[in-house]
């Protein structure tokens, strides 16, 4: 009797231990990947990058600084700075989750596996991403960003603290990336097959911040050592193809036709020669065409919004003006740079950009406004104009405003979601580096 429930319990427990082997694992999806190798992570880094330079946060700043005019429904409110923390919270969400964590934990892969360059790749993805946000908003999340596991709720970092760690990114991308190109290095399918180099990427990024922190003697050095010709300009990738346009097209063609326009605008006025430029420019003529077509953009094919036009992320004209500026500033030759843009542009356009012979602050006027008109839609734009207090007198157009908006108003999720929050701060408050 003993042995015969013996032998029942025995085949019980064989039972049970076969049918815990047979489902082991049935609760694993194995499509629900808990990560994935740097190689492809850093994708979604650069696809995030070339929507926080051609997208949402560059449509808005173009309004705050009279690129463009927002002539429907929202859009009217925003060309009044009529914003909320509301407007925001997507713009935020996507540079933090999109890009900075997903180019942080490229980073950690490929340090984890002896991949120096993808490394420097990732660090020049976190410093961009870290620059922008903290020229947007002022301070935010760098020190304690995308850790959620060991800092659920940020701290915020001063402005200039996350300007100088974003110099030790770029430095120490620099370090990693050597000579690789971006085309045959980790970018041929979101970035334009050229010349572009990641280290010349590098230092144009570290002249840009520099220059907008005010640091003129060291955004020289480093435009020096940026992009070198047109060829080597860092271009988003897009074709006609549903979920490749440019994003400009996206947006003012497909989706929201007649919510963004030029009409008035300060940049319309100085291209169609409405208000006269500083330095007499007939090649606008040429370039206007290119830009807009009437009071909208141009999404016409050969516009330079078309549906498969590049965006210009960094570029070798906003390099040698910050060049241009940073050593007319400075006591150099800023003619020298400011005018082989003006070549350049004469070649490009087919028009007539005459050079410059200003001295001074007349020069630096000169400089800031060819940029101003040559960096359409772009994030730099929006910098300079607060950096130099408006020194180009782009219009206010809210009758309420004594100035035009200093700062990205904070999300509304962080206001809800992180006990760290730094608090509401007005949209015409200057950033630290402005004050």
């Amino acid at each position: 009797m003993k042995n015969r429930y013996f032998i029942i319990f025995m085949l019980i427990g064989l039972m049970f231990h076969s049918c815990v082997e047979y489902v082991d694992g049935v609760d694993i999806n194995p499509n629900a990947f808990t990560e994935a190798p740097g190689e492809l992570v850093i994708g979604q880094a650069e696809l995030t990058f070339v929507e926080l330079f051609s997208g949402e946060s560059n449509r808005l700043a173009g309004i705050f600084t009279d690129h463009f005019t927002g002539a429907d429904r929202q859009f009217i409110s925003y060309n009044n700075y009529n914003v909320t923390a509301g407007d925001f919270t997507s713009s935020w969400g996507s540079v933090y989750s999109g890009g900075y964590a997903q180019a942080k934990i490229a980073r950690e892969d490929a340090q984890a596996q002896g991949n120096v360059v993808l490394q420097g790749i990732a660090e020049i993805m976190m410093a961009a991403f870290a620059g922008e946000t903290t020229l947007l908003y002022g301070d935010v999340p760098f020190s304690q960003a995308a850790d959620v596991d060991q800092f659920p709720d940020p701290l915020y970092d001063g402005q200039i603290e996350v300007l100088q760690g974003v110099q030790g990114l770029l430095s120490s991308a620099l370090g990693n990336v050597g000579s690789a190109t971006v085309n045959d290095f980790y970018g041929s399918n979101i970035f334009v097959s050229n010349d572009a180099t990641w280290a010349e990427v590098a230092h144009s990024l570290k002249a840009r911040y520099y220059l907008a922190a005010k640091n003129y003697e060291m955004a020289l050095t480093e435009a020096q050592l940026g992009i070198a010709t047109p060829n080597a300009d860092l271009l988003s990738l897009h074709t006609s193809a549903s979920g490749g346009q440019n994003l400009y097209y996206q947006f003012g063609a497909l989706a929201r036709a007649g919510y963004l326009t030029v009409e008035g605008s300060t940049l319309k006025n100085l291209v169609d020669g409405t208000t006269p430029r500083l330095l007499a420019t007939p090649g606008d003529t040429e370039r206007g065409a290119v830009y807009f077509d009437g009071i909208e953009l141009n999404y016409t094919d050969g516009g330079y919004f078309a549906i498969d036009a590049p965006a210009h992320l960094v570029t070798w004209v906003e390099t040698k003006l910050i060049e241009a500026e940073a050593a007319a500033r400075t006591g150099g030759d800023g003619l020298t740079p400011f005018n082989a843009v003006r070549d350049y542009l004469a070649t490009l356009y087919g028009g007539d950009f005459p050079h410059s012979t200003a001295t001074g602050n007349d020069l630096i006027l000169q400089i800031l406004e060819e940029k101003y008109i040559s960096l359409i839609g772009q994030l730099s734009v929006f910098s300079d104009v607060r950096r130099t207090g408006n020194a180009l007198g782009v219009a206010i157009k809210s009758n309420t405003a004594q100035t035009i908006p200093q700062r990205f108003l904070y999300p509304q999720s962080e206001v809800d979601t992180n006990d760290n929050f730094t608090g509401l701060i007005n949209l015409f408050a200057p950033t630290a580096i402005n004050q």
